[in-house]
């Protein structure tokens, strides 16, 4: 006989309701979506269905495993593990100081709701603040204008899509990643519905992503700055912006200074598009009855994402879209939002070796990391990377396998020995999502129907995995720290009950509702600025921006110099993996999930002489690849494109990734001082400079 018991997934920020049937002996035997959900209502992806497999895949790591001197790998006990590793810890630590130490959070911790917190905490008892994340590869631009606007890294203004005539969205594939800081269920059903009432639905891509709704303007890779700025300028110069939304803005002439440098006719060229479409889009965006902004991962991987997004809100703000039905509008939270890390100002930026930045959310530069790990005075000496694959997900290729093969210790911390782990010195096993308790904590306040959930663990943690909690409080006790989250606290209570009671919630009330699910109340627009700002409006000229717009004055230049053949190479998701996280299911390795080619246009592969299917070498000042081509007219002239989250040759732990390993694209990606955005951290992921040739 089985039970049914209801949870949500946790590969992306939808989180969509499943319900999971278990048999007798404590196996999942099934999932499928929760057509009872009261938000998400039936509606779930191919790849959170498939987390089963994950769960109870025989190659998870289940026991500790060391790494021997011969490179393999033997399982030990914990006790033994627990003890060398803070045993190694500690000598680091008295001999070269506690920034010898330092930790890499992947993308899968923002669905934890308690290991990202044991993990920073168990960093700072160290006393060290060199924490790097997966969110310097694909979202602290957000982070850092969050910060800068609104005070939190966690505040953002979401499009109303229930009410909104037109919606302007850059650098997003809904088919394929749902939403990123905008967490709504059948992203298209709902776009669809606002071409349905009459709407206007206008994606900015290189690529033609949606096939089905609205319509794309595919533009020339990182260019989204200065056509946002060409947008501001020319509704600036013509329709107007609107008073109210003007008087709201401090120093309004700086602004006009700097986006009157970018009118349409200069731009046009750079974007790709001609000056006439830009100018239609301004005035189309300003003169609809309401208008709302998005952009994510397609923006904000290029070099200008943080000041790219700021003037998303600027061109909301100045049509008079800002916190208003139908604009982009403040969602309830059931959880607070954390307080910046670092002051706007220029306070808040560091002087380093590798240069001047503003680390964000207290990250640092994933760019940076190799850097650190080879410093010549104070180099990183060991990394504990949990749920995440830097090996794979930063720039650095096998410069930075050569980095990581010469730490005094690495730790890994995840679901399988990865291609990072492989070149670890102990794998420890972490408990999935279908083992432990958890809170939709990191999508509160980007939901268009607010709710909280809570689920409880499903099964007992197969093997020996242990939650991340677990595995920190000892190695903290092992080091003389008291743990703080003890085995016998409840520590999302202790996190999370003081905000949860502003919404007359906590978790024991979440841990007996229906599905663990609370619904909130909708904040009605209206009043934004006044409650978030100190005077009411938001500064036109932040000095945090400075070298975020030199940056793009000088890049423009740059940019206006390259040859006009010049290729360059963008990111594309798939519905066959997620980042690196899924390459070991077997079902997502049919078809076109075995490999990640190069994607290019018959236009380029005709120019190229390169033939569907040909291998061909893709090529930088960084790195050089060799993939297979795939002739794909989705994608405009001068652009090509390739799935990250591969590169598994070596990697003996994940034997379907092995068996499939396709390359490990983000070799090509720029590292070192002066390649990231030093507003934000973020690398640069997309629309990098490539040459392709046939091999």
């Amino acid at each position: 006989m089985s039970t049914t018991r209801a949870t949500y997934c946790r590969l992306c920020e939808v989180g969509c309701g499943l319900v999971a049937e278990i048999d007798d002996d404590g196996a999942i035997t099934r999932l499928r979506p929760d057509k009872d959900h009261p938000v998400t209502a039936g509606f779930a992806c191919n790849k959170g269905l498939l987390a089963r497999e994950i769960h109870h895949d025989p190659d998870r790591v289940d026991r500790p495993q060391h790494r021997r001197p011969d490179g393999t790998f033997a399982d030990v006990s914990w006790d033994d593990a627990l003890d060398d590793i803070a045993a190694r810890l500690g000598a680091i630590i008295e001999e070269h100081g506690p920034s010898a130490v330092a930790m890499y959070l992947g993308n899968p911790t923002a669905f934890n709701a308690t290991a990202g917190p044991a993990g920073g905490l168990f960093l700072l008892q160290l006393g060290s603040d060199r924490i790097f994340t997966a969110a310097a590869q694909d979202c602290a631009n957000k982070f850092a204008i969050g910060e800068l606007m609104w005070g939190s890294s966690q505040v953002h203004l979401i499009p109303d899509l229930a009410r909104t005539d037109h919606i302007l969205l850059l650098g997003t594939n809904p088919r394929v990643s749902k939403g990123s800081f905008l967490s709504v269920p059948d992203p298209v059903g709902r776009l669809a519905e606002i071409e349905a009432r009459g709407g206007v639905v206008r994606f900015v891509d290189p690529r033609h992503v949606e096939p089905n709704v609205g319509e794309t303007i595919q533009i020339k890779p990182d260019t989204d700055v200065y056509l946002l700025a060409a947008m501001l300028c020319e509704i600036d110069r013509h329709a107007g912006f609107d008073p109210d939304g003007a008087a709201r803005v401090s120093d309004l002439a700086a602004l006009r200074s700097f986006i009157g440098a970018f009118p349409p006719e200069r731009v046009a060229p750079i974007v790709g598009i001609d000056a006439t479409t830009i100018t239609t889009m301004a005035s189309e965006f300003a003169e609809a009855p309401s208008a709302s902004a998005h952009l994510s991962t397609g923006v904000n991987m290029g070099r200008h994402g943080a000041l790219a997004y700021w003037l998303l809100q600027m061109l909301v703000l100045l049509t008079g879209n800002l916190d208003r039905p139908g604009g982009n509008i403040p969602s309830t939270r059931g959880t607070q939002p954390a307080p910046r890390s670092h002051e706007p100002g220029p306070d808040g930026f560091q002087d380093t070796p590798w240069g001047r930045y503003r680390p964000t959310s207290g990250g640092q530069p994933g760019a940076l990391l190799g850097s650190m790990l080879g410093d010549s005075e104070h180099p990183i000496r060991a990394l504990i990377s949990m749920a995440g694959n830097p090996l794979l997900s930063i720039g650095g290729g096998e410069p930075l396998a050569d980095a990581f093969a010469g730490l005094e210790l690495l730790v890994t911390v995840d679901y399988y020995r990865n291609a990072t782990g492989e070149l670890a010195d102990y794998v420890l096993p972490a408990a999935d999502w279908f083992e432990r308790e958890d809170l939709n904590t990191f999508v509160q306040g980007t939901q268009p129907e607010p709710y909280v959930q809570w689920a409880g663990p499903l099964v007992e943690p197969r093997g020996e995995r242990r939650t991340e909690r677990d595995i920190f409080a000892a190695l903290a006790e092992r080091l003389g720290h008291p743990p703080v989250f003890g085995p016998d606290a409840d520590m999302l209570a202790m996190l999370y009950d003081g905000a949860l009671a502003e919404q007359g919630l906590s978790m024991t009330s979440l841990r007996d509702a229906d599905r663990g699910v609370a619904l909130l109340a909708p904040t009605d627009p209206g009043g934004f600025l006044d409650r978030t700002t100190a005077d009411g409006t938001v500064d036109g000229d932040p000095a945090m921006l400075e070298p975020a717009r030199r940056r793009a004055v000088e890049l423009f230049d740059e940019m206006a110099a390259e040859p006009t053949d010049q290729l360059k190479l963008i990111t594309r998701r798939t519905s066959h993996t997620i980042n690196s996280a899924m390459q070991n299911v077997e079902r997502l390795k049919k078809g076109a999930g075995a490999d990640n080619p190069l994607y290019l246009c018959a236009a380029d592969a005709g120019r190229l002489a390169i033939t569907d299917g040909a291998k061909v070498r893709v090529s930088n000042a960084y790195g050089s690849i060799e993939a297979f081509a795939r002739v794909d007219d989705t994608l405009r002239v001068g652009v090509v494109a390739m799935t990250h989250g591969f590169g598994n040759v070596a990697t003996t732990g994940q034997p379907v990734a092995q068996r499939f390993p396709g390359v490990n694209v983000n070799a090509l990606a720029p590292v070192g001082p002066g390649t990231f955005d030093p507003v934000s951290t973020m690398s640069q992921l997309t629309g990098i400079p490539v040459e392709v040739e046939a091999v």
